[in-house]
Order: structure tokens, then sequence, then C-alpha cells
């Protein structure tokens, strides 16, 4: 064992440094947070907590790896381990700027509990006495730093914080550049504790890992972000009054024309009750304006870039169909997938038919968690939409060519060259039933289509003024197993998706909510 684990050992057995299960495992139980994780964490993060679920190839930043007791988010000086608090912050708030989602929507004892296994992962094997040592337990209980008052802010605080920003001993140009946009000359080396290439924050989106208020910021600047080049600038650094005027400095580099979205308090989307009938056809009728709208929080799953993108959502149901609303922000607009270079747009709503909550990538599979819970998709596809007036065929993508070939009939053709078509897959069909497609899923690689006299959903989507509008509908009453079931006063776990063609979103790289409820 090194020095420094000896000192901290030797510490333990004079009493100097708590080692109590009940200080550091105070609140919560791990038993019951085991199958909390399992349910909802593992997916990402691994049934070791290492970081390396099934999930974790479609994801980056990747997931967090707690078996490092390396945690980015913290209260404490750098080298400590997180209070629970902040542990219990991250789960509820999520990570803004990564895949990791908010999970507002649980129960508070579920998240502690959660916590308590998650802080069970953290270990450390000494080759030299052949003994596991839990990192929460050796390094002994956190010790949070007192955050001082926030001065106000004047025009001089933010002249002066940019001369502190500019100083070469703190090192925030070589990286976050001089205008703050992740830009500087260093940004391009920027590696993590584990090797892996890191996006250097831009302060220009306003989107920051802990938090966006102006305490999360400050307490970036004092504890530093472990497992990263983000170092702690300590009192002997900066002074109180220079991490606060450096806080409101990189606060005013984030653009104004930004805008973060604020979801429902409680995670519920309430559905307005209308004796309209509700077009399935277009998403600008007037009947929209009766139904509330709701800010629902995107995040990237594989993020080159920091994105701060957000849905708008409405809801509405008569007697005899439910619709769902969605708009978002688009500067343009993608309709093809016809060639290997272009992607479509497209947007997709989630249910849990069971009640519960499973894992946000489309539900609980037993190969990946033990359980099955599945889930219901809405899935609109611009190429579809595109393709209902005219199927867009190999002859409108290039119409100057010339191809020779065996004129067979039509139902030869499709069997000898387009099997797909010839399957019924609905992806090769040239006359689909909707633009939208129903679909359902138990856990990754399991996705499947409805069969054709099951798809319910019908819709449209309206592109104008650098964004879409989309409207989902279906009877409220369906026959399909698998459907998820409406009633009035049911609360429905639902979440989103979006896909911008532009920046190449397809399958698995897209733009996902956490889960709320949706409520008639």
């Amino acid at each position: 064992m090194g020095y420094a684990r000896r000192a901290v050992v030797f510490l333990i057995s004079l009493g100097l440094i708590a080692l109590s299960h009940d200080p550091i495992f105070a609140k919560g139980d791990a038993g019951a947070g085991k199958g909390v994780f399992e349910k909802r964490c593992q997916g990402c993060h691994g049934e070791k907590g290492d970081g390396k679920g099934l999930a974790a190839v479609f994801l980056y930043p990747k997931p967090a790896d707690f078996t490092s007791g390396k945690f980015k988010l913290r209260s404490t000086p750098s080298g400590e381990m997180p209070t629970d608090d902040d542990l219990f912050k991250t789960v509820a708030d999520g990570v803004p700027g990564s895949a990791m989602p908010s999970f507002a929507y649980i129960a508070d004892d579920e998240r502690w509990n959660a916590i308590q296994h998650i802080k069970t992962l953290a270990l450390y094997f000494d080759e030299e006495e052949g003994k596991t040592y839990n990192l929460f337990e050796l390094r002994g209980a956190p010790h949070p730093l007192t955050v001082a008052p926030e001065p106000p802010m004047a025009t001089e605080t933010l002249a002066k914080a940019k001369t502190v920003y500019e100083q070469e001993k703190l090192g925030c140009i070589k990286c976050h550049g001089r205008l703050g946009k992740g830009d500087g000359p260093s940004a391009q080396e920027q590696v993590d504790d584990w090797g892996r290439p890191i996006k250097v924050r831009d302060f220009t989106t306003g989107v920051f890992k802990g938090g966006n208020t102006n305490r999360d910021v400050y307490l970036r600047f004092a504890t530093g972000m472990s497992g990263t080049p983000m170092p702690a600038f300590s009192g002997e650094q900066l002074s109180d009054a220079d991490r606060w005027s450096l806080v409101q400095y990189v606060q005013s580099l984030k653009n104004p024309d930004v805008r973060l979205a604020t979801p429902p308090a409680d995670a519920t989307i309430v559905a307005t009750q209308t004796n309209e009938d509700i077009p399935d056809d277009n998403p600008e009728a007037t009947v929209w304006q009766s139904a509330k709208e709701y800010e629902i929080p995107l995040n990237r799953l594989w993020q080159p870039e920091i994105l701060p993108m957000h849905v708008r959502v409405r809801a509405l149901y008569n007697g005899k169909d439910i619709a769902i609303h969605l708009e978002w922000d688009d500067a343009t607009q993608n309709m093809g997938y016809s060639q290997p270079q272009t992607f479509r747009d497209g947007a997709a709503v989630q249910f849990s038919p069971s009640g519960e909550f499973p894992f946000i990538g489309m539900g609980n599979g037993k190969t990946m968690t033990g359980l099955e819970i599945p889930v219901n998709i809405w899935h609109w596809k611009g190429d579809w939409q595109a393709d209902a007036g005219t199927y867009t065929d190999i002859k409108h993508v290039y119409p100057y060519m010339h191809v020779d070939t065996y004129y067979f009939p039509k139902e030869v053709q499709d069997k000898t060259y387009l099997a797909g078509r010839a399957a019924g897959n609905l992806f090769s069909s040239d006359h689909r039933p909707s633009v939208v497609e129903d679909l359902n899923a138990v856990g990754f690689g399991s996705l499947e289509s409805q069969p054709v006299s099951s798809q319910g959903v019908q819709g449209r989507g309206d592109w104008s003024d650098n964004k879409w509008q989309v409207v989902l509908r279906r009877p409220l009453e369906s026959q399909e197993a698998r459907d998820v079931k409406f009633s009035k006063g049911a609360a429905i776990p639902v979440s989103f998706a979006v896909w911008d063609g532009a920046r190449q979103d397809r399958d698995g790289i897209k733009f996902v909510s956490t889960w709320f409820r949706l409520k008639m």
C-alpha cells in the first residue's frame, strides 16, 4: 500500500477519520438501491458501475465510471468524495451537456437507495495487501466547501474578471478560448483520465454540466472536475472575490439568443380535453391553441459539440382520439434518406404501457437488466412524409442516369432485387399506411414494427420559419395488445426524441428527453 493510503488507514485506526457505515451510508438502503440501479442505470453504467453498459457505445461523453471513485460534480475539495447531497443533485437534475438524464420522475427514496448502491461500487484493490477497500469508507466523511456570499455584479467587476480569466497561470484561455467558445489552442489536445478525447466547454451555450446557476459554476472553479483536465482553483490561486467575479464573467459570455428550457416541476404533461376534432394532417390547426405547452429539455446522446435543445409539447384528446403536438427549432429541412450522405429529420414519442418507468433506451430487456418492461414508440419520419406524395426512387435522386435492366414483372423484380419490399418491410414499401411508424421494443436490439394492420398512428410534419411542427394522432381505443392504453386520470410514462438530419443524426445518434408523465 502506498504511503498516502497507509497514512489514511493509520488515521482511521486512531479514530481521526470516520469509517462507520452510519455517517458514510446514512441515507437510503444500498440493498434496495441495487434493484433501482439495475432497472434504471445499468444500461449505461454497466453491472459493475464501470461505465461499460450496453448503451455506452452509443454515448459521448462516456458514462461515468463509479468504480474509479472519480466524481466530477462535487461540493467538496479536490481529492475528497462527493457528499450524498452532491450525488442526489446529479441524479435528480441529470448532467446537461451529456446523455445523463434527470431522474426527477422517480421518488426521492429510490434516488437515495440508488446513491447508496453507487457508493458501494467505488472500490480500490491494493495489490500488495490483496485487499479491496471502499473509497467512500477509506477517505472518510466528505467536507463540503463553504461558498462565500456572491457580491453584486458591476461593470468594473467584469472588467477585472476579464483580466483574471486571461491570466496565463490559470490557463482558462488555453482551453476555453478568449471568447469562451471552447476553442483555445489546447482544446483539441484534452483527454480525460481514461485517455479519451473530451470536448472543452463552450461557455456561450450557457450549458454547464453541474448546473447553470452562479453557485454551480462557482463550485466547478472551487472543486475542479475529477477525471478531467479541469483543475480546482483553491484559495491560494483565487480569492473568493476573484472566483465570484470569474463566475459572473463566464456567465456574461453566454449567447443572449440561447434560452434553456424549463421543464414541468412535477414532470407531468397534462393533456387538454376538447370537444373539437383534432386533425392529423394540420399541425397548425387552431384547436392546438387550447392546449398547454410544455418545454422538454433534450440531451444529445453523441455530442461532438454542445447543443442546448428542447422540444415544445402539447397534448389533446376528445371522445375518440388522443394527439401529441411537437415543435422544435431546426434551421434546415431534411426530408431525404435515399443517398448514403443524406439523413432525415424525425421525431418520436415513447410510452411505457405498463405504467412503470423503464430504462430510457427502449425499455428493459432480460439480457440487459433481468427485467422485461416493454415500450411503445410512435416515430414520425421526414422521408416517409416525402414519399407519401411521390415515392422517392433512384430515378428521382439521379434523374439523368440511364440504367440497363431486365424488365421483369414487379412481383418478380421485387423478390429478386428488393427483398425488403417483397417481405413487407415498411422501410422498403412504396405504399405505407402512415408517415408515422408504430413500433415496440423490449430493450436494445428488439425494436420491431407492428404489422400493417396494427399501424394506427397518423400524423404530419410542417417545416417553416426554421422550426418543425409535428402532430401524431391515434384512436383512444386500440385492439393491439402491445399498444399503450389511455384512460382518464391515468399517468402514462412518456419521453421524446428528435433527429436532425443536417447533423447526420440517425438511429441512436439523436436528442432524447428523460421520462415524464402524460395525464389525461
